[in-house]
């Protein structure tokens, strides 16, 4: 299920990220369950004739990858229900899964739109998701003094970062002003439409294209881009302009791929994404935008991470 490469990377690296998730065993069970849940979730889209969406094509693509389904589509290999993890992240992790489970219906007819908004928030404050994103931000040295950070999706990144790295000055920006509320009432002394070289600061926008001449003066030296790039319509085009409004910067990628379990990247995927994308195409991407891979440190499980400048 992990390759051995990134076997020896956690057991390398990411330490702490093993440790909290209860170790080698529990962690398996916990993908287990990813994978068991997947297979259904497949099933029920074919029985009920909705296979076109994108949630659907994340479950094809990945399943596909590890074998569970051949290329029609029929189920090839499943997996009995697993052992239920002992651990609280990796518990976490298995009810985010049921929870999905329980709207999944609604998802395949396009009517779970605030069940997955309310989703998106508890995934994004769970333990075991802020493990992933601090075990990857640990691995790869990050010590931002300017802080980028694109389709801030609420702003649970930024509060926890601001706390904990203390840079000079933080840049976020969303597409919605409603979904401001939750960071503006924790972090003192917000800005939202203008920056200065130091604090936090949100633009209200829906690419950063629109507002790169603005970023452009700030002294930025670090992107976030942790879970984001399915995110975006025009992922090449966003990651120009994010390369543009910070030239010099080193672009943190921590994105679930193809590879990655498929349970959670259907989950991750009904909550907002554009696309579906391989590792492979990631990289792709990465590099049609003009950057240049500096370190991979996982390369699919549990998600895609690396660093780029």
């Amino acid at each position: 299920m992990i390759n051995l490469i990134d076997a020896i990377s956690m057991m390398r690296k990411f330490r702490g990220y093993l440790a909290g998730a209860g170790g080698i065993s529990d962690m398996t069970r916990a993908l287990k369950w990813s994978v068991w849940y997947a297979v259904k979730w497949w099933s029920e889209a074919r029985a009920s004739g909705r296979t076109e969406s994108i949630v659907a094509k994340a479950l094809y693509r990945s399943l596909l990858h590890h074998g569970y389904i051949n290329e029609r589509g029929d189920i090839i290999k499943r997996i009995n229900a697993p052992e239920r993890p002992r651990g609280s992240y990796a518990q976490e992790w298995l009810n985010l899964h049921e929870a999905f489970d329980a709207i999944f219906p609604k998802v395949l007819e396009g009517t779970a739109g605030e069940a997955l908004e309310l989703l998106l928030d508890s995934m994004q404050s769970q333990g075991w998701y802020k493990l992933w994103r601090d075990g990857f931000l640990e691995a790869s040295g990050f010590a931002p003094r300017g802080l980028l950070e694109p389709r801030t999706l609420g702003g649970y990144n930024a509060v926890d970062i601001v706390a904990r790295y203390k840079p000079n000055l933080y840049v976020g920006t969303e597409t919605d002003r409603g979904r401001l509320e939750p960071l503006v009432s924790i972090l003192q002394g917000v800005v939202v439409n203008a920056c200065r070289a130091e604090g936090v600061c949100i633009f209200i926008a829906h690419s950063v294209c629109d507002i790169a001449d603005k970023l452009r003066d700030l002294p930025i030296d670090s992107v976030l881009l942790f879970n984001k790039i399915h995110w975006f319509p025009n992922p090449v085009g966003e990651l120009m302009c994010l390369k543009k409004a910070s030239p010099s910067a080193l672009f943190y990628v921590g994105q679930p791929v193809v590879e990655t379990m498929p349970g959670f990247l259907a989950i991750n995927t009904a909550l907002g994404a554009y696309h579906v994308f391989s590792r492979n195409e990631v990289e792709n991407i990465l590099s049609a935008a003009g950057l240049k891979v500096k370190r991979v440190l996982l390369r699919e499980i549990p998600f895609y991470a690396s660093i780029w400048s």
